[in-house]
């Protein structure tokens, strides 16, 4: 357990990652010792039979000049297998995938797809094609098809005109926001065919990294959004389920989110556990990283049952520059 007084310890160092990851957001956690070797499980529900486990997971862009501390690859297909690993171990309900490539977008629809429905969009495609066919990086859902039925999916860009594909500016940011990429979230629709059909929506998401107005805004257009969409005018006493989830790219704490926090429940806090103020972002380093990626939710009938940060060696030191993050709940 992470004690909280080191969270308030101000670090000086700014995170830089290639390709659109965290820039100037600071939120410095200490890992712990080591990483565990067997995964962490979900608990025994205390109540429904059907618990469903949420994820968000950036995956971390198919780069071939990523390495691990000891100078090996860390490269798409070193980690892979391991990916698959977690999946097949964990077998969360729901994931959100950001960072997508081409490469990765075709695994996750193939290699990755005989338990999974799979749905992704190109952040660069005007017409909202895939990120295979658009061959861009954008965001992602993975759905188990034994539980689910896909209802409809769609997406919008983090911008005012979130149906318009955002313009690049002439000092290179794009959109309104100036956003130092384009941004898009991906959502979905779906009956939960183990629990009467009831209705789930799907919010996946990577907000900028290095823009507060994009995030700030951002945090502001989804709460509008998944009210129009799921047709919630209140969301804090919603009766339907949403999930909002994603690399995020600012902390809690920050201010750039209360939107969010004002209007939706929040995993990490609500579903206290021992990763609680574990880092979710680690840079394929052991040492440093914030907490960056999150799990927004509402709907009455949401129970709250476990949040962790899987920090598992599944056969690689670090399934991604990022942690994959879980919360359980169950019907209440």
């Amino acid at each position: 357990m992470i004690a909280k007084s080191f969270l308030r310890i101000l670090l000086s160092a700014v995170l830089v990652l290639q390709a659109c990851g965290p820039g100037n957001v600071v939120n410095p956690v200490t890992p712990p010792p080591s990483t565990p070797d067997t995964p962490e499980t979900p608990d025994t529900p205390s109540g429904s039979p059907d618990p469903m486990i949420v994820c968000t997971f950036n995956i971390r862009y198919a780069n071939t000049a990523d390495t691990y501390p000891d100078g090996s690859s860390a490269a798409w297909t070193a980690r892979r297998e391991a990916v698959k690993k977690f999946v097949d171990t964990v077998k969360p309900d729901l994931i959100g995938l950001q960072e997508v490539r081409k490469a990765q977008s075709e695994d996750f629809t193939s290699y990755f797809g005989a338990d999974y429905g799979y749905y992704d969009v190109g952040r660069d495609s005007g017409s909202g094609a895939s990120v295979a066919s658009a061959n861009c990086e954008g965001v992602g859902i993975l759905y188990r098809k034994d539980r689910f039925e896909l209802v409809t999916k769609d997406f919008f860009w983090l911008d005012p005109e979130s149906r318009t594909l955002p313009a690049k500016n002439s000092d290179g940011t794009y959109g309104a926001w100036n956003s130092a990429c384009r941004r898009i979230t991906v959502y979905a629709k779906l009956k939960d065919k183990k629990h009467g059909n009831a209705e789930i929506w799907f919010f996946p998401t990577h907000y900028d990294h290095k823009s507060d107005l994009a995030r700030k805004n951002a945090a502001e257009m989804m709460v509008a959004q998944m009210k129009a969409l799921c047709k919630v005018s209140d969301l804090k006493n919603s009766n339907t389920i949403i999930f909002h989830v994603g690399d995020l790219n600012t902390t809690y704490e920050g201010g750039l989110l209360k939107p969010l926090n004002d209007n939706m429940g929040y995993a990490r806090m609500d579903a206290k556990g021992p990763d609680q103020y574990e880092r979710t972002y680690n840079g394929f380093k052991d040492t440093g990283g914030s907490i960056i990626d999150h799990i927004y939710y509402v709907g009455k009938a949401v129970k709250p049952v476990k949040y962790w940060v899987d920090r598992t060696n599944y056969g690689v030191p670090y399934l991604s520059d990022h942690f994959p993050v879980l919360f359980q709940w169950e019907y209440q």
